[in-house]
């Protein structure tokens, strides 16, 4: 049984829309020992920005640990996982 499979799981954050926030939040995400896998952007209107990542994990608890680290981020307003 191979010990280090990652899976990928989808989550959607919801932040304001300022300078800087794209690299705090791809930082906690790689502090987490998460890597990206992919990453899209879509503006709401000029106050918030929601970003969708494709991130790797090893377990429904380090995706925890990803998001707990996002929501330490001031400007995060929202993080929601999305399911397939």
């Amino acid at each position: 049984r191979d010990l280090t499979r990652m899976f990928q799981s989808a989550i959607k954050v919801t932040v304001a829309n300022q300078r800087g926030v794209l690299a705090k939040v791809a930082s906690a995400i790689a502090e987490a020992g998460s890597n990206i896998d992919a990453i899209s952007t879509d503006e709401d209107r000029a106050v918030f920005t929601t970003m969708l990542f494709v991130v790797e994990v090893a377990n429904r608890q380090h995706l925890a640990r990803v998001m707990r680290g996002l929501r330490r981020i001031p400007e995060v307003q929202k993080i929601q996982r999305l399911r397939e």
